[in-house]
């Protein structure tokens, strides 16, 4: 099962590259294409392109996803799930999903999808197939704090900016100490994030305000 998983990975990927190279998008073609991945700086010959095109090539490394999915202009993601958003897809051994939850997990913005034993019914005491929502591993997740750190550098970012018009156009005291306290919770939690990933080891550099 393991080797049809993977080979039906790879010719996703090789249906999406085509399908990208056609004549509906960019009409690349494969020697374009190749030039292409030589600009970047990984260069992936004409030959292997058609190679992974007509499934005569049977892998495909995690360099090549990244360059052909720079050099067709689109994010790695989109060549592993090409049939967003509610196109199923066998993202582990066994396991369907639809795509937009594939993108989801390997973006990191959630866990997989996986039924689950522990539901039963109330009456019967029988089990019941329920499926739910993997968490990742908060020891682990560096993706996920990541996430929620730079979205309270944005609201933090934003109330600055309402705090200073705000003061610029003398509003109400009321708007004014509400906009300062949006300002300092904002502040707040992306400190205590900013702390966290250092205690993690995070790569956080040396200002708070990313």
């Amino acid at each position: 099962m393991t080797q049809s998983w993977a080979e039906q990975l790879v010719a996703r990927v090789a249906g999406e590259v085509r399908r990208l190279r056609g004549k509906e998008h960019s009409a690349l073609s494969a020697a374009k294409l190749a030039d292409r991945t030589v600009d970047i700086g990984f260069g992936i010959s004409r030959s292997v392109v058609a190679d992974l095109e007509t499934g005569r090539k049977k892998s495909i490394d995690v360099p090549e996803l990244l360059v052909l999915a720079a050099a067709l202009g689109v994010s790695p993601a989109q060549l592993l799930y090409p049939d967003l958003p509610k196109g199923p897809v066998e993202i582990l051994p066994g396991l369907e999903q639809e795509s937009h939850d594939a993108l989801r997990w390997f973006s990191g913005e959630a866990g997989l999808m996986k039924p689950s034993p522990d539901w039963t019914e109330t009456n019967t005491e029988e089990s019941v197939g329920m499926w739910v929502r993997e968490q990742f591993d908060p020891r682990n997740d560096r993706v996920g704090i990541t996430r929620e750190w730079l979205q309270s550098l944005q609201t933090m970012r934003r109330a600055r900016v309402q705090l200073r018009n705000g003061l610029s156009k003398s509003e109400s005291a009321e708007h004014i100490e509400t906009m300062q306290m949006a300002y300092e919770d904002a502040r707040r939690r992306s400190e205590d994030l900013f702390h966290k990933m250092t205690e993690l080891g995070m790569a956080v550099g040396d200002e708070l305000d990313g």
